[in-house]
């Protein structure tokens, strides 16, 4: 693979997009990276969180890691970039802007699953 990414990187780069596509499904907000049960802007990582943004719920994904400091800190930049490819801007910019629907943030997650995969995306 390109780069010198790893097998094991891009399989849990996959996951992390995967896992926070789920996240957002279950629950999604806009103004923040995450929020409680009443709309209050928490960590992502936090308990208390009930719903998040496309880059919340990836950035929980990962600081839940049993590695967020290793192999999964790799991952997790690597879908994070995945992600700001697909949306093209700031990814929390774009899942914060007004007209943004649910719908059209689970699919720009799931084409950064599909960027992840592609060899192309990691070409210089």
């Amino acid at each position: 693979m390109a780069l010198g990414v790893s097998h094991d990187v891009v399989a849990s780069a996959e996951s992390m997009l995967a896992d926070a596509y789920e996240l957002v499904l279950s629950g999604w907000c806009q103004g923040a990276s995450a929020q409680d049960e009443v709309g209050r802007s928490v960590e992502p990582a936090s308990a208390f969180a009930r719903r998040w943004s496309a880059p919340g719920a990836l950035e929980r994904i990962w600081r839940r890691s049993d590695d967020s400091q290793g192999s999964a800190l790799e991952a997790y930049e690597r879908a994070s970039l995945a992600l700001a490819a697909t949306v093209r801007d700031v990814p929390q910019r774009w899942n914060d802007a007004q007209e943004r629907r649910l719908d059209e943030v689970l699919d720009a997650l799931a084409v950064a699953i599909d960027k992840v995969r592609s060899e192309l995306f990691f070409a210089d």
